[in-house]
């Protein structure tokens, strides 16, 4: 789908949920009002905006005023009328002024574009990227004794630039700020940054463990067995 400059979407605010585009969300769809909305965009094809929003419950001011576009990919109508949905973030908008806000959230946006920036700029930064993001995950792995799993990274900055903060545990305010960004060169930064304070938080993490079950070790004498 081609978009125009401007449109008008309805929005459905999310607290403590930053989507950004190229990631999957799913979402459980049980309130009314998004149940008519969800039904209506899966009917035309039509995408909406999911934004956070903070605070005890959705106002002009509390709705953060840069969300993403989503359509759904695939959904589920169970008996009662909710839905479970799958949708994909497409791209990033800011919103101008609000339409409605009965039954839902509607509002006029205009989409984000990135800054140009050379390739050869976030080629060095993407692969310092995923170097630290592996290596948090393994290290994370190590922790919790869990299985790896399969990773795969985009092999595009930008793409990777949304990616991995949708991923991490950050917080969602500076998650939007992330989102709020056009140049991916400040995005892949902040990222190396925090992951970099991260990594470090983790090998403590690690050291502490190894210690622990090294202290652990030399107190078990084991079981004898009679001569």
């Amino acid at each position: 789908m081609a978009y125009s400059e401007r449109i008008d979407v309805p929005l459905f605010p999310l607290p403590n949920v930053v989507l950004f585009p190229g990631v999957a969300l799913p979402l459980h769809i049980f309130e009314e009002r998004y149940k008519s909305m969800i039904n209506a965009c899966i009917d035309d094809d039509a995408p909406f905006g999911v934004v956070l929003f903070r605070g005890e419950r959705e106002t002009v001011s509390s709705i953060r005023k840069v969300g993403v576009l989503a359509r759904v990919s695939d959904f589920d109508r169970l008996d009662d009328g909710r839905m479970n949905i799958l949708t994909q973030g497409e791209v990033r908008f800011r919103i101008l002024k609000f339409t409605s806000r009965a039954p839902a959230w509607r509002a006029e946006v205009e989409l984000l574009e990135e800054e140009p920036e050379p390739d050869s700029a976030l080629a060095l930064l993407a692969s310092e990227l995923g170097e630290l993001y592996l290596k948090a995950y393994q290290t994370s792995l190590e922790l919790t004794g869990e299985q790896p799993g399969r990773v795969d990274l985009p092999t595009s900055a930008t793409e990777l630039s949304f990616a991995v903060p949708y991923v991490l545990d950050m917080e969602a305010e500076r998650k939007q700020a992330l989102l709020e960004s056009t140049s991916t060169r400040d995005r892949l930064r902040k990222l190396i940054d925090y992951l970099r304070e991260a990594n470090e938080r983790l090998s403590d993490q690690v050291r502490q463990k190894r210690v622990a079950d090294t202290a652990r070790g030399n107190g078990d004498l084991g079981h004898p067995q009679a001569p």
